[in-house]
């Protein structure tokens, strides 16, 4: 009996030591014994940098600037044409004029731009009357069934060869008067004859075709478009004088008129043309 009681109680301290080593564990194992306390660093201090990366970054940064100096339009002209093309020429370098041989020097007006508060009466007169002169031509036009075409459409142009060194506005609305007539008549006149031509020809062409059934359709057809085409065409005269009258009601009022697609290209005409040497 006692001797089962001294062995109950040598297990009971067995088993409080292991608890008491078990506590002891949890303890310690939420510290660590290597870690150092924190050292308070003073405020605005930083961690210097490695030296190796500090070298690093100074290498970027040297390429970068390279690149940034570096001309690429020179280099690519260096490696694959040989040199430069984009080289200013020296004097040495550029041509000489051959002694015998005319030199061409390209004539070039500068264009100029208009200003309405500064034209005439007399320029806003006779830009006015350039472009009225398409009524003119209209008018005798139809009572001469076309003959006085011939004469009337050149008054424009003599009106532009009087004053295209006295006044640009003038001139400038001579030439579109005189485009605009050349295109409402003469231009008419050749779209009725290439357009009549290639009428007679679908009509040959589709008359033979009724051998084989087909020309039973396209005959009709082509008898109805002619006369389609015909007032189809009269687009350009009736264009013509529309935009005449408007023209020449702005340009009376000193306005610089412009009539669609004409305008630019008389201004090219002027500026950059035979017209500039006449």
């Amino acid at each position: 009996m006692i001797k089962h009681s001294r062995h109950c109680l040598s297990l009971w301290r067995m088993n409080s030591g292991v608890g008491w080593m078990d506590d002891q564990d949890r303890i310690t194992d939420g510290v660590d014994e290597n870690k150092n306390p924190p050292v308070d660093q003073p405020e605005g201090e930083g961690v210097p940098i490695p030296s190796r990366i500090r070298l690093a970054v100074d290498g970027v940064r040297e390429r970068l600037q390279a690149d940034a100096d570096r001309d690429v339009v020179k280099e690519y002209e260096e490696r694959y044409h040989g040199r430069g093309r984009l080289e200013t020429p020296t004097a040495s370098q550029e041509q000489e004029p051959i002694e015998g041989k005319p030199v061409f020097v390209p004539h070039y007006k500068p264009k100029r731009i208009v200003n309405p508060a500064s034209v005439s009466e007399n320029e806003r007169k006779w830009a006015a009357i350039a472009h009225a002169s398409t009524l003119l031509t209209a008018v005798l036009g139809l009572a001469t069934g076309g003959a006085a075409v011939l004469i009337t459409m050149f008054v424009p142009l003599l009106i532009y060869f009087s004053f295209r060194k006295r006044s640009e506005f003038v001139a400038f609305h001579a030439l579109q008067a005189f485009t605009l007539q050349l295109v409402g008549t003469i231009g008419w006149i050749a779209l009725l004859v290439v357009g009549t031509i290639a009428w007679v020809a679908l009509l040959i062409v589709s008359a033979l075709l009724i051998l084989v059934a087909i020309g039973v359709i396209l005959l009709p057809l082509v008898i109805l478009a002619y006369p389609a085409f015909i007032v189809l065409s009269l687009v350009l005269p009736l264009g013509m004088v529309i935009y005449s009258v408007i023209a020449a009601v702005e340009t009376h009022a000193g306005h610089n008129y412009r009539i669609p697609y004409i305008s630019r290209w008389v201004e090219s005409q002027m500026y950059s043309s035979v017209l500039t040497i006449l």
